[in-house]
């Protein structure tokens, strides 16, 4: 994997802030999805300098079967979020913690969550030089991976045995929020053969980069060209499908078409994100993607009130 910028141990936990930097922030995020069970979802906790210290949280839990959880807020930073190894939110409720493997906790309402990963390829910044406003404004500081995730998720009287497969990320620096228009990003991985990321990003600037890569056995390719399309919802925000495509060096082509079974909603400084987990099945083998899009083209200032194919209410709730 030469060639690219790769993070050691010390990087898995919280980074130094710029006290200077009102938008600075540190931010670790994973998608995944067990298919035994039929449970998937997301985590994110960001740690940011704004408004005296803000613990940002994006969670979200979707099933088969149709029961759901949310939560999504920045209350204040506390002592209490700032754990020995690893990020907290809501007064520790949501946990983070690297002991040489990542794990996960959340303790709520109708809720308990353990989950640990299992790396498949070491932590690696796949962003290329001109990536423009989401490297410059947004994750100066940045790596991703794929893996497997194990545990257990107690959802509403309900025992969900996670084996499944994510993937996370971490970025630290100055994040400029008003400076993201629209963007689609879909990670995920079939396993250690084979794992991908792909993004377009446009930028308040009018710039749209379109960038990607995958990985097999542990080896990087970068795509040559990238294109990535969702088909979208009436509501204009949530969406059915989505399908990218990857142009490797020597004509090779990769192409993914994901349909999720469901997607959460997260709202932040005027950013609405949807995060859709979506089955997938190539060559015999099971696979897994987060398909994630926002859609603000106008920097949108008013909440998100209507979800079709997203979860936008907070707690335990049914999906109709």
């Amino acid at each position: 994997m030469s060639g690219f910028v790769q993070h050691t141990d010390a990087s898995e936990g919280r980074q130094q802030p710029d006290p200077s930097e009102e938008w600075w922030q540190d931010s670790v995020f994973v998608a995944w999805h067990s298919p035994d069970p039929g449970i998937g979802g997301i985590f994110r906790i960001g740690h940011e300098n704004h408004a005296g210290g803000t613990a940002a949280l994006w969670f979200g839990l979707v099933t088969k079967d149709g029961q759901r959880y949310r939560r999504n807020g920045a209350p204040a930073l506390t002592d209490a979020d700032r754990l020995d190894g690893g990020f907290g939110a809501l007064g520790g409720a949501y946990r983070q913690i690297y002991d040489g493997r990542m794990h996960y906790y959340a303790d709520d309402e109708d809720l308990h969550l353990e989950l640990e990963v299992e790396d498949f390829y070491p932590r690696t910044d796949f962003f290329p030089t001109d990536a423009g406003t989401v490297s410059e404004d947004f994750a100066s500081a940045h790596y991703e991976c794929s893996g497997a995730i194990r545990g257990l998720v107690k959802l509403g009287g309900r025992e969900y045995l996670v084996d499944g497969l994510c993937h996370r990320d971490h970025s630290w620096g100055p994040r400029r929020w008003d400076t993201l228009l629209n963007h689609r990003w879909m990670p995920g991985t079939f396993g250690p053969q084979l794992s991908f990321g792909s993004i377009a990003w446009n930028g308040v600037d009018g710039s749209l980069r379109q960038f990607g890569y995958v990985v097999r056995d542990g080896e990087v390719t970068m795509a040559e060209q990238v294109d990535i399309a969702v088909t979208m919802e009436a509501d204009g925000i949530t969406y059915r499908a989505g399908t990218s495509r990857w142009v490797l060096p020597g004509g090779e082509e990769l192409v993914i078409e994901a349909a999720p079974y469901d997607a959460t909603v997260s709202e932040h400084h005027n950013v609405g994100v949807i995060d859709a987990i979506c089955e997938l099945e190539r060559d015999g083998r099971a696979g897994f993607c987060d398909l994630e899009v926002s859609t603000n083209p106008r920097g949108g200032t008013r909440p998100i009130v209507t979800a079709v194919r997203a979860n936008n209410t907070p707690g335990l709730s049914q999906r109709s």
